[in-house]
């Protein structure tokens, strides 16, 4: 999610702030994985400003597995990059003191002696009165650092985008972070870009990173009528007719944002297979805009969420997913009306096939679904809370649909729900 960070802005609780600029620059000094990782668990590490880290080389090493040379090698060339500054340490054994600081990025051109000397001024509450001060004003305002709002001159808060990260994706009381795989795998190009997705995402307004930037598709397979309504087998990826060659062609995803990651498919392949990130799949009926082969419909109903190509057991949307499933082998003559469900053994052939599945009305022409990009870890924030519960709503009520829709032909349904929610929420 792009936002906004004031320099000295309290920090958020489980979270800590990556200025996007800075942490760019590591791979434009042609720095590698060794410096990112350590850049960010200095940042892990910060006190509320996100500036100045409290973390020393024991601390580091903690977290990233690099040896006492490979850190200090790397604060060196973060150090000589202007990306990280040392500090003077009264008392090395403190673990409240800062050891390093973190700078912003800062475009504004720099102050000089009069333009400092005004700047002071107005920050203690007076104005400038003479000539010369007044003058270093408006210099001071060509650079933007103030500005002029009616008779007085105001002080301009600079402003940096950041991306907010949750401390859980350098801290893992089992070791297993998602900074701790992304430095197994070795290349600086997955880490780099799950810092700007995380820039991008925005789980309350777009459920995720947002569906125009980067997408997946799911087209209808196949369908089975039952009564007024007809429950849709869903495969990855969309198929349009090539005019190059004429000929049938397919893709399963869509990206149609300049991301400042080279190879960014390549690189989200990684973190899909590294279990950074995931697809969040929902309903989206109609026909897309006829001549725009990458266009979609509004996610509807959650369809499932899927890490590394499989579905999760362990997320909100689980239930309505494999609820979905369970009337596909009721439908399919599977399970008999009667027969008692061995949840344990069908939940794990449901994450070995995956389907997607919509059950829909009948009256429904035209069946997709979309994907909805997310990161896996995210912070236990007063936002993210709320975006749960909304999401928790959203599958009850996909839940809900799904019973109404199937009660005539399987009586059952209701009592196989409760019981489904019960095991997937243990």
């Amino acid at each position: 999610m792009t936002e906004k960070k004031v320099e000295g802005l309290p920090k958020s609780k489980g979270l800590f702030a990556v200025d996007v600029v800075q942490f760019e620059k590591i791979r434009g000094f042609g720095l590698g994985i060794v410096e990112a990782a350590v850049y960010l668990a200095l940042l892990a590490g910060s006190d509320k400003s996100n500036i100045l880290s409290t973390w020393g080389i024991k601390g580091i090493r903690t977290y990233t597995g690099f040896t006492r040379a490979e850190t200090k090698a790397a604060i060196d060339n973060l150090s000589r990059c202007g990306l990280v500054e040392q500090l003077t340490v009264n008392n090395r054994h403190s673990r409240r003191e800062p050891r390093y600081r973190l700078p912003t990025h800062e475009s504004r051109h720099a102050l000089r002696g009069k333009e400092k000397a005004v700047l002071e001024v107005i920050v203690a509450g007076c104005q400038p009165s003479c000539d010369s001060e007044i003058q270093a004003a408006h210099r001071a305002k060509d650079k933007g650092w103030i500005e002029r709002r009616g008779s007085d001159w105001q002080i301009v808060e600079y402003s940096n985008e950041v991306a907010f990260i949750p401390n859980s994706f350098v801290i893992a009381d089992d070791g297993n972070s998602p900074l701790s795989r992304l430095i197994t795998y070795g290349e600086l190009g997955p880490v780099m870009l799950a810092i700007e997705l995380y820039q991008h995402q925005n789980l309350m307004e777009n459920r995720g990173v947002p569906a125009n930037m980067v997408r997946k598709y799911w087209a209808n397979e196949s369908t089975d009528f039952l009564g007024r309504h007809k429950l849709h087998h869903l495969e990855l990826g969309r198929t349009y007719n090539n005019s190059e060659t004429n000929k049938k062609s397919s893709f399963d995803g869509a990206s149609s944002h300049p991301w400042r990651t080279l190879a960014f498919w390549d690189n989200l392949h990684v973190l899909e297979a590294l279990n950074i990130v995931e697809w969040a799949a929902y309903s989206a009926n109609g026909k897309p805009t006829a001549g725009d082969d990458y266009a979609f419909n509004h996610p509807q109903r959650p369809l499932g969420v899927l890490r590394g190509g499989k579905q999760v057991r362990s997320t909100p949307e689980a239930i309505p997913a494999f609820l979905s499933y369970v009337i596909q082998l009721l439908h399919n003559g599977e399970i008999g009306p009667d027969t008692p469900l061995q949840l344990d053994d069908l939940v794990l052939d449901w994450q070995v096939i995956s389907p997607i599945i919509a059950i829909e009305n009948a009256t429904v022409s035209h069946v997709e679904a979309v994907g909805i990009l997310r990161m896996v870890h995210r912070a236990d924030t007063a936002t993210n809370k709320v975006w749960y519960k909304e999401l928790c709503e959203e599958c009850e009520n996909a839940v809900f649909f799904i019973e109404q829709a199937i009660t005539s032909k399987f009586p059952q349904i209701v009592d196989i729900t409760t019981v489904i929610r019960s095991s997937l929420n243990s």
